[in-house]
């Protein structure tokens, strides 16, 4: 796993409101925590119905971290995820 300064900003779209927020941290994998953990939190103010709307974008989400985000990070500076609903809009930046 690549070392360094790892920052990721994220916005997270949700009838009950707007979740925002900003977070800078040495390891990718507690960048990727600090994420989830305001992903869950935004979607936890939700009601239940929309909840279950929400699944696709939040495996989607999960998938995306754990798949591309440190890697294209890594090699290009910047990756960026959005939604398909409008859902979520993360940016991963990695400065070595």
């Amino acid at each position: 796993m690549a070392e360094g300064p790892w920052r990721a900003e994220w916005t997270f779209i949700t009838t009950s409101g707007v979740t925002t927020g900003t977070v800078d941290k040495a390891r990718y994998f507690d960048l990727r925590t600090a994420i989830f953990k305001a992903a869950d939190k935004s979607l936890r103010d939700l009601a239940r119905n929309e909840t279950t709307e929400r699944d696709e974008p939040w495996k989607l989400l999960v998938g995306a971290l754990y798949s591309e985000a440190m890697l294209t990070a890594d090699e290009t500076g910047t990756w960026q995820y959005l939604s398909p609903d409008g859902w979520a809009n993360v940016t991963v930046r990695f400065s070595p």
